[in-house]
Parts: C-alpha cells; sequence; structure tokens
C-alpha cells in the first residue's frame, strides 16, 4: 500500500487548498488511499478528487434530504437510500463517485473495487448539495456520466447558498433528459411522483433577505 504521496489525514487535506484537489493517480493508488483516507474522496479520469471540507449549510441540507427520504420511502421495503459514505462506481468510465445522497430501488448491486471494498451500480436517484468549490466538477463530466448509468431516472442539484434546486429527470427509458429549475421556497417538485416542497430541503438554512 503507497499513500505517502497523498494526504490520508483530515489534517493534512485542510492544509491544502481548502477546494476540490485533483491528483494524478492510477486505480490501485486510489483504493490504497480509499481504505486508509479521513475525509472523501472520488476516482474520475485517472485522478483522485479530494473533496472540499463540508459546510454547516451542506450538512443541514445533507440532513434534510435523508428525512425527507425516511418521510417518503423509509416505509417502503423496495426502496434503499445512503449518503456519502457508500459510492456508485461506474464500469464503463472506471468512475467512482460519492453524491451526497442516493436511492435504490429494489436491491443494490454492489461491485466489488476490492475486498472490503464495495459501491452500489444501480442508484434511481442521486443528490448533489453544490459549493463554489465542487460545481464545475459536479455538472461537468460528473453529470454526464450520471446520465450513463441506466437504473439513473432522477439527477438532483441543490444549492446551499440561495434557494435553488435543479431536477434532471430521464424521459421515459430513453437517454433524454428535461431539466426543471425551482427557485422559491413554496414551490415543489416530485419525488417518486410524490410532491415536496422546495423549502423542506431548506431547514435551518437562514437566506440573507427571505424569511
Amino acid at each position: 500500500m503507497l499513500v505517502s504521496s497523498f494526504p490520508v489525514s483530515l489534517a493534512d487535506r485542510t492544509e491544502l487548498n481548502p477546494g476540490l484537489v485533483r491528483l494524478p493517480a492510477s486505480w490501485d493508488e486510489y483504493l490504497d488511499l480509499l481504505e486508509v483516507c479521513e475525509y472523501a474522496i472520488e476516482f474520475e479520469d485517472n485522478e483522485i478528487i479530494l473533496m472540499s471540507i463540508a459546510s454547516n449549510p451542506h450538512e443541514a441540507i445533507v440532513i434534510n434530504i435523508a428525512g425527507i427520504l425516511f418521510q417518503l420511502l423509509g416505509d417502503n421495503p423496495d426502496y434503499f437510500y445512503a449518503g456519502s459514505n457508500r459510492h456508485i462506481f461506474i464500469p464503463e468510465f472506471e468512475a467512482d463517485y460519492a453524491p451526497d445522497a442516493h436511492v435504490v430501488q429494489g436491491k443494490p448491486v454492489e461491485h466489488t473495487l476490492r475486498k472490503g471494498l464495495t459501491a452500489n451500480l444501480n442508484p434511481a436517484i442521486i443528490f448533489e448539495v453544490l459549493s463554489p468549490s465542487t460545481r464545475e466538477h459536479d455538472l461537468g463530466t460528473k453529470l454526464l456520466r450520471y446520465k450513463k448509468i441506466p437504473s439513473v431516472r432522477q439527477i438532483i442539484y441543490i444549492e446551499q447558498t440561495q434557494p435553488a434546486i435543479s431536477v434532471y429527470t430521464r424521459i421515459g427509458d430513453s437517454n433524454r433528459w428535461e431539466n426543471e429549475d425551482f427557485d422559491a421556497l413554496d414551490q415543489s417538485l416530485l419525488l417518486e411522483g410524490q410532491p415536496v416542497a422546495v423549502h423542506n430541503f431548506y431547514k435551518k438554512i437562514i437566506f440573507e433577505g427571505i424569511e
């Protein structure tokens, strides 16, 4: 295991650029680091992506997503949902991502990255909370690759600095997608056919100039 050239501890990570950092690496180097790393990392295009340290609003929104999913799907045995500690692997691109939350309909299909390390292959809904440092990454190649996962029906991006949610929904079983944007707390989006008010994603979040 060779991880000496990469920051392992959270303290080492905070000494680097506070935003997203990309480091050239092999797949095996990524897995070595993933086994011992104290913070979130991803792998894309032969680079390890060191994720930024989450803000308070970011974490509040993640908790709100979990609450929404529990309320809508908690009693339904056909759904499984997880946070960022549960990765999504895309074999076509040898890409490994850690979305803020994702939902699987049916039984999760697992892929073994290495003995003791697995990731899910079949998310139905993916949630990402945007931040200035991750925006380009989340809305760029990562979005295009999420769309390539056959099981994915919705990809939901949530701003943390203002009430704004962008929802990408697959059109039927096709490879075409439609995009809807919501920018008011009293609006509602559909999640598995059920309306969810935008304000439910922003509980405990105070926006300047918005009551």
